[in-house]
């Protein structure tokens, strides 16, 4: 069977501006952290986040949304 995981570092190979990307947790609690690490160095652009909430500026996803210039959110 083939494998189906990936590492982070080859995650970024699937990362492109104005792509729509939804993540789970409450409050940055249950938010992957290194995911989002790999989307802010690999400096996507346009992106439509689609969360339970925007959480905090440096906790979950909080540190996207303060880093992007163009990001759509959808909550």
């Amino acid at each position: 069977m083939k494998n189906k995981l990936i590492s982070i570092q080859q995650t970024a190979e699937h990362f492109y501006d104005g792509m729509t990307i939804m993540v789970g947790g409450f409050m940055g609690v249950g938010t992957p952290p290194n995911l989002i690490t790999a989307l802010l160095k690999a400096g996507v652009k346009d992106l439509t986040l689609i969360a339970n909430d925007t959480s905090r500026v440096d906790f979950g996803i909080g540190p996207l949304i303060d880093l992007q210039d163009s990001i759509k959110t959808i909550s």
